[in-house]
């Protein structure tokens, strides 16, 4: 992605206010492809980790939460999460998590309780 910003830099300033014949904005089209696939990736990531917690994803009809974007490969327009979507996503996913640890850790010291409770009173029995 940065060498493609800095040919981008580099083929700006050699034109110099003449006529570039479409080039900037060839490579402005490609810089924003890139940048929308680098999207669509995150949204695939989030997307997968929301379904493995079981976590419902954002109603595709709200305008803040995706964006669009076609890559002209011919599959059409893709949803892709805007970013209050990924922050919104994230909240629920990390509240998720949080709530797993927690049970986790419940039972974790229930146990280590009871385990402390059975050896004294396998020591005052043996007494």
């Amino acid at each position: 992605m940065a060498t493609l910003e800095n040919e981008y830099v580099k083929i700006k300033k050699s034109y110099e206010g003449k006529d570039d014949q479409g080039h900037l904005s060839f490579l402005a089209a490609q810089q924003d492809d890139l940048d929308m696939w680098i999207e669509y990736k995150k949204t695939s990531y989030f997307i997968s980790k929301a379904d493995s917690l079981l976590i419902p994803m954002p109603d595709e009809s709200e305008t803040l939460m995706y964006t669009t974007h076609d890559f002209g490969d011919g599959s059409g327009s893709v949803k892709i999460l805007t970013l209050n979507g990924i922050r919104h996503l994230k909240s629920k996913i990390r509240d998720e998590q949080k709530a797993k640890r927690e049970v986790i850790a419940f039972y974790f010291t229930l146990c280590t309780g009871l385990i402390g409770a059975v050896i004294g009173l396998v020591s005052v029995l043996k007494k």
